[in-house]
């Protein structure tokens, strides 16, 4: 469970520059209404409560007590020209407001802004993003638990002074998990449950059928290591890659392997030609995502395919 590590509470409070109001969009933190340090006090200080976060962390001291502020985002805005602004990672932005993707920011949002660099787990509403850095941190260093204060109530979270997103979690924040196993193909059998082609009966199918002409090539869709290849009933010709942090794919039909075992790949790199080995009623990718084991649906993890 996210937060078995916890350390304690970090000491939290408000700055008292503004009235006590809620707004409708946000909690009770001062709001920086400009992004210039001449015009708006409040962003001064921020910037200023940063600075002084980092001359900590490199000093390997204290940084003291974490404090949040909240800006209303204007259209313009984006993740990152906001994190450049801020002086924060845009990891650090984006766990603590519970952001799915780079593009999940629209106007009039509230966004909170702390006065350190991290990453924020949420224990009371874990993402995917959250299970993925909980498992990567289990047996890490300690977070230390805080009370973030929403308009829709208080939200238990554990934060991770100075951390950043591996590249694992880059990649999936970003939508760039793992990239399209073809140069094209089209999707004739989807993640679950369906009608088996050769008995009618109700069966999982633990991937997805990705129909392309045969010998056309397939590609990695990460990073990884060839941890098997082989032939089987099932999948025919088939190769399986570890790429780290728990995730694997397998790669089925093939008509042809142009890898070998234990080979270090990249994204991209041509691994085969699609097929028609195994159990197959014609030339198509068998395509697994699987995650510590387990078989993933494939599609919400590929860029740009639906």
């Amino acid at each position: 469970m996210i937060g078995r590590w916890v350390a304690g509470l970090l000491p939290f409070f408000l700055l008292v520059f503004l009235p006590g109001v809620l707004t409708a969009q946000g909690p009770n933190y001062p709001e920086i209404h400009d992004l210039s340090p001449f015009k708006d006090p409040l962003f001064q200080q921020q910037q200023e409560l940063v600075d002084l976060s980092y001359q900590a962390f490199a000093g390997g001291t204290d940084p003291g007590d974490l404090t949040l502020f909240q800006y209303r985002i204007k259209a313009e805005d984006s993740m990152f020209t906001l994190a450049s602004l801020f002086n924060v990672p845009y990891e650090t932005l984006a766990t603590l407001n519970g952001l799915k993707n780079a593009a999940s920011l629209k106007a009039g949002q509230i966004l909170l802004v702390p006065t350190q660099a991290g990453l924020f787990l949420s224990t009371d509403h874990p993402s995917e993003l959250d299970r993925l850095m909980d498992a990567a941190r289990s047996s890490g260093p300690l977070g230390v638990k805080l009370i973030v204060q929403r308009s829709t109530g208080p939200e238990t979270m554990v934060f991770f002074a100075g951390e950043r997103f591996s590249p694992m979690e880059r990649a999936f924040f970003l939508g760039i998990l793992f990239r399209f196993p073809l140069p094209k193909g089209i999707l004739t059998s989807a993640f679950g449950i369906r009608s088996n082609p050769f008995t009618g009966h109700p069966t999982f199918h633990a991937g997805i059928d990705l129909a392309a002409p045969m010998g056309t090539e397939v590609y990695a869709a990460r990073d990884g290591v060839v941890v098997e290849t082989g032939n089987n009933r099932v999948y025919g010709n088939f190769v399986r890659l570890d790429h780290g942090d728990g995730y694997e794919t397998v790669y089925g039909h093939l008509s042809a392997i142009l890898i070998s075992l234990h080979q270090e790949v990249q994204s991209g790199m041509i691994l085969g030609r699609v097929g028609s080995t195994g159990m197959s009623t014609g030339p198509h990718l068998h395509f697994e995502i699987r995650r510590q084991g387990h078989p993933e649906d494939p599609v919400p993890l590929l860029p740009g395919r639906k």
